[in-house]
C-alpha cells in the first residue's frame, strides 16, 4: 500500500507536567518505514526505524518498533532519539540535532472509551485524506520517563489515546484535548478534501461529569470560526468556543502522501480558554495553563 500513514498519539500529563508520544508507520512509493515522536514543553524527539522492526497487533491493541512497546496497558521505550531544534514549525533542511536517550515504563488504567466510532458516516468513506480515531478519552498513568537529564513523573497522572490513519495530515486544522477535573475534552476542526472540493469540518466531545457531549459535522455543527488564536463551532443552541495564545511551538513531523515531510507545530502544554454555551446558559468555562495545541496553517512541505 502506497502513500499511506497510521499511528498512536498518546498524551500523559503528571506532576512534572506533559508529553506526548506518537508512534506511526509511514508508506511512499519511495520509502517505507516507521517512527517514534516524543513531545514535551521543552523540545520533541524524533527517530525512524526500517520497517522491518515495526510489529502491530490491532485485535489486542499493540504496537512494536524495535524494542519500543506501545498499547492500552501502557508504554515501554528504551532508544536514542534526535531532539529537533526547529521549533518555528517551518521546514529547515540544516536543522540542528542533538541525540538524547530517552528510557522509561508507563502503566495505563482502564480506557474510558466513546459508543460510537468519532468519525460518525465518515469512517465508510473509501479514501479519506485522514481518518480520526479516540481510542481513550482518559485513563490513569502511572511510571517514569527518563528524557537525558530529565526525568518526568506520572503517579495517578492522566492520559489519552487517538489515532490517525490515511495519505496526508490536513491542508489546514486546528485540534485541541484537554482534561478536566471530571472528565476531558478534544476538538479538531480541518479543510477536508471531498469529491473533488472541500469543506471544513469539525469533530469532537466534551466528556464532563456522567455525560458526553459529541460536536460534528454530520451532527450539524458548523466551524464559526477558525483562526490565529480563537476555534469556535456552533451545532443546534450550543457553541464551543476554544480561546488561545498565538506561539510557535514544538516542531512535529507530519505525512504528506506518506511521507513524513511535513512540519506542524504542537504545544503539549499551554494557556487556553474553554466555554462551552447553551444559549445563555453557560455550561462550561474553563482556563487552563495546561492544554494540547496542534495546528497547521500550510506553507508548504
Amino acid at each position: 500500500m502506497n502513500n499511506y500513514f497510521y499511528g498512536w498519539y498518546f498524551r500523559c500529563q503528571g506532576e512534572d507536567g506533559s508529553m506526548a508520544v506518537i508512534p506511526a508507520v509511514h508508506l511512499s512509493e519511495t520509502e517505507e518505514s516507521c517512527s517514534i515522536q516524543v513531545i514535551t514543553k521543552n523540545g520533541s524527539y524524533y527517530r525512524t526505524f526500517p520497517i522491518q522492526e515495526f510489529r502491530i497487533n490491532r485485535e489486542k491493541g499493540s504496537m512494536k518498533i524495535g524494542e519500543n512497546l506501545f498499547s492500552r496497558k501502557g508504554i515501554r521505550m528504551k532508544l536514542e532519539m534526535d531532539k529537533i531544534s526547529d521549533e518555528a514549525g517551518m521546514k529547515n533542511d540544516t536543522d540542528e540535532k542533538k541525540s538524547v536517550r530517552i528510557t522509561g515504563v508507563l502503566r495505563f488504567g482502564k480506557f474510558t472509551e466513546l459508543n460510537h466510532d468519532i468519525m460518525g458516516p465518515f469512517a465508510l468513506i473509501p479514501r479519506m485524506e485522514c481518518r480520526h480515531a479516540v481510542y481513550s478519552m482518559k485513563h490513569t498513568v502511572n511510571g517514569s520517563m527518563k528524557l537525558g537529564q530529565e526525568t518526568m513523573r506520572f503517579q495517578n497522572g492522566t492520559g489519552y489515546m487517538e489515532g490517525d490513519s490515511g495519505t496526508s495530515f490536513p491542508e489546514r486544522y486546528i485540534w485541541t484535548q484537554h482534561f478536566l477535573p471530571e472528565g476531558s475534552l478534544m476538538l479538531a476542526a480541518a479543510t477536508v478534501p471531498f469529491a473533488g472540493s472541500s469543506f471544513t469540518g469539525t469533530i469532537g466531545f466534551l466528556c464532563y461529569g456522567k455525560r458526553v457531549y459529541r460536536f460534528a459535522t454530520y451532527l450539524g455543527a458548523s466551524v464559526r470560526k477558525m483562526g490565529e488564536k480563537e476555534l469556535m463551532i456552533r451545532q443546534g443552541k450550543y457553541r464551543l468556543r476554544v480561546r488561545f495564545p498565538e506561539g510557535a511551538g514544538n516542531t512535529l513531523k507530519a505525512p504528506d502522501k506518506g511521507k513524513m515531510t511535513r512540519k506542524v507545530r504542537e504545544n503539549v502544554s499551554d494557556r487556553a480558554e474553554y466555554t462551552l454555551t447553551h444559549g445563555k446558559q453557560v455550561l462550561l468555562h474553563e482556563i487552563t495553563k495546561c492544554a494540547a495545541i496542534e495546528f497547521e496553517r500550510k506553507t508548504g512541505a
